[in-house]
């Protein structure tokens, strides 16, 4: 919706969630899911991270990596830049964006730093 209409944003409401849960409990099962990401996939130009079930891959793999939940702060990085290279010794986790910016100021010659 458009602010002109909807000026607070859009809302999200729990209640809408559990209701299309009863009404319809059979839509987004699990072979559901896959089938629609099987449907998505390889479908872009590559330009863009990955995703999983809605979720970044890179992140969700760094949640593996560290056995708990990424915090919204923090960041997962890419050690060779590939954005679509997702194995776990590619990815590093900083707790904010502040520091993946001074890790990038000090190794990243296109901010200043040495290359690595």
């Amino acid at each position: 919706m458009s602010k002109k209409h909807n000026p607070e944003g859009y809302r999200k409401h729990p209640h809408l969630s559990e209701l299309n849960k009863k009404v319809n409990p059979e839509r987004m099962t699990m072979s559901t899911r896959l089938k629609i990401r099987e449907s998505r996939l390889n479908k872009g130009t590559g330009a863009s991270y990955e995703k999983t079930f809605g979720q970044h891959t890179h992140r969700w793999v760094a949640e593996l990596m560290l056995g708990r939940k990424l915090k919204p702060t923090e960041v997962v990085h890419h050690i060779d830049g590939d954005k679509r290279n997702n194995k776990p010794s590619n990815l590093m986790v900083f707790s904010s964006q502040r520091e993946h910016l001074n890790w990038h100021k000090k190794h990243d010659n296109r901010y200043g730093g040495d290359a690595i």
